[in-house]
Formats: C-alpha cells, sequence, structure tokens
C-alpha cells in the first residue's frame, strides 16, 4: 500500500502545496494511495507507531523537514517491510543534503514510484541519564551546536525567514551571534568504551550519521549514508579569538584542519561534563543534560532515492 503523510507545518506550508499538486499527478495516473495530514510532531510520531505495527509491506513517502522525518523515526515500531521515500520541505534540509535528494519534488517522485534504487541506512540512538531514549538520522549534540538549536527553534525570527524561504538562514545569524559569549565545558568524551578527548574548554561534539546539520555545515564531511559507524566532531581547547573562524570554514569542512577540532569513529559513545549543557536530537531540543550516550542501529531502515 502506498502512503503519503504530509505536515502542513513546514516552511509557508510548502509541503501542503506540493501535495495538491502530487494529487493531481497520482489521480490522472490512476494510482491507489491514502494521504494522512499530521496537525504537529506528536501526530506524526503516533502515526509512525500506527502505521508500522503490523507485517503488512507499505510504502511511506514522506513531506515534510528534517523535524516531521525525526518524529517519524521516533514513532517506528518496527522496520521490516517498510519503504520510505522523502521529498524535503523544511528550512534546513539537512536529511535530504546528506542523502543527496533535490528539492526537485517531481524528479524525486519519478525516482520514487518508478525508479525504486534502495538505500539502507542505519539510525543512531542518544540515552539520557533520565533513561528516555531519542533515534535519530541525521545528529545528535551537546553545547554549542544544541544552544543554537535551541534558540533558533524558538525565535520569531525563524518563523520570518521561513515566511520569505529564508528559514536555514537563522542558524547562521544566532551560530555566529553565539560565539560572542560561548561559554566553554567541561567534559570526558568516550568513544567504544574508551576514553579519548577529556578537558575544561569543550564547546560542542556531535555525533553524526550524515554530513550536515543546522542547515549545511558539514561538520563531519567524511561520512557517507550507507556508514554503520557514527561520526564525531569534537571542539575543544581551541583559543577564545580563532572559534569565530570555526563556523564559516564548517560549511565547507575544512573546519576539521583546526587544531582543537577532534574527528572520531565508532559504534557506540559518551560524553560527560559536569555542568548540564543543551542536547538535540536531529535539530530538537528542550532540555539539558550533563551526559548522554549514543549508540548506532542494529537494523537498518529502507529509503527509496
Amino acid at each position: 500500500m502506498l502512503y503519503f503523510l504530509i505536515n502542513p507545518s513546514t516552511r509557508r506550508k510548502k509541503s501542503l502545496r506540493t501535495w495538491r499538486s502530487i494529487e493531481k499527478d497520482l489521480k490522472k495516473e490512476g494510482i491507489v494511495y491514502q494521504a494522512i495530514i499530521s496537525r504537529s510532531n506528536e501526530d506524526v510520531t503516533d502515526t509512525a507507531a500506527r502505521l508500522t505495527s503490523d507485517d503488512e509491506e507499505k510504502t511511506l513517502i514522506i513531506l515534510g523537514g528534517d523535524g516531521t522525518l525525526n518524529a517519524f523515526l521516533n514513532g517506528m515500531i518496527q522496520t521490516k517491510g517498510i519503504q520510505i521515500g522523502y521529498l524535503p520541505m523544511g528550512s534546513g534540509n539537512d536529511f535530504a543534503r546528506g542523502m543527496g535528494i533535490t528539492t526537485n519534488y517531481k524528479e524525486e517522485m519519478d525516482l520514487i514510484l518508478f525508479d525504486k534504487q534502495i538505500r539502507k541506512i542505519h539510525y543512531a540512538t542518544v540515552t539520557y541519564p533520565s533513561g528516555k531514549t531519542r533515534r535519530f538520522f541525521v545528529s545528535a549534540g551537546m553545547g554549542y551546536d544544541a544552544r543554537v538549536c535551541y534558540q533558533a527553534e524558538h525565535s520569531a525570527a525563524k518563523r520570518l525567514l521561513n515566511h520569505v524561504g529564508l528559514g536555514r538562514l537563522v542558524y547562521l545569524v544566532f551560530g555566529v551571534a553565539g560565539l560572542v559569549k560561548e561559554k566553554t565545558f567541561p567534559a570526558t568524551l568516550w568513544v567504544d568504551g574508551e576514553p579519548v578527548l577529556e578537558g575544561s574548554r569543550f564547546i560542542f561534539t556531535s555525533f553524526h550519521m550524515l554530513p550536515y546539520e543546522g542547515g549545511g555545515f558539514k561538520f563531519c564531511p567524511n561520512v557517507r549514508p550507507e556508514d554503520d559507524l557514527i561520526h564525531i566532531c569534537a571542539a575543544e581547547g581551541i583559543s577564545k579569538h580563532k572559534i569565530p573562524f570555526i563556523i564559516p570554514q564548517a560549511f565547507v569542512g575544512t573546519h576539521v584542519r583546526r587544531k582543537g577540532v577532534h574527528q572520531f569513529r565508532c559504534s557506540r559513545a559518551e560524553i560527560i561534563s559536569g555542568i548540564p549543557q543543551y542536547i538535540h536530537t536531529d535539530g530538537e531540543t528542550d532540555f539539558r543534560y550533563d551526559s548522554m550516550k549514543v549508540r548506532v542501529s542494529d537494523d537498518t531502515i529502507t529509503f527509496l532515492n
């Protein structure tokens, strides 16, 4: 069965307008489908649980942003028999950027419905000290990047920039502004059970399944979508006057050459700090913790791309 899941709350309700165009083409082609219009990310999570709780084979095409896709991932009960197509409609679109998915929805629909090239990718899971878990497709992080995500998501500026089609700029605006008054924090990073980095001047640590986050920052340029490893970018011990140069360089991935920028790969990792920090998963954050554990999934999810 073919399902479409549409999140109308994305940038300027782009997904809803796009869906109306797609629906006309489906009816013209005589393709049988079911459309589900969500009301919120919580609704997306509930829908994912319902659609993935049985053994029926399904193709699910999601119209939304990175947050919509993350909400769906966190609602999935099982992955067997599920194939996902994705049409990016958000402001950041880091998942699409990392997977090479275009914003040309007609081209992507042809690939999903008729070409059916299959890609199996891993996700990762964050576990917090409270025992709460959260899955992610793109990235998770502690520190500076998570705080920027929090400020961007709770700002009127993002709504305004989304309205004129420039929503991704909000991450750059808050990112640059935040560097001026960014405070470092002490932490120890563990990789596959071994302490690999300890210091008192951490700026951020991000864990990646895809290269980008924050609307195009290429923090882990060597990630490939089919990797079964977590890639880590940790910034620690960078001179304060050099910190502002990291963000422009991160757009092209050359920040990794700077002293104080560390890259690792692993199956599981943990960062422990004595001071609670903002933490995000795929850009979603509403809380602070002083530690987080990250582990790559054993199973994979099938995408049509």
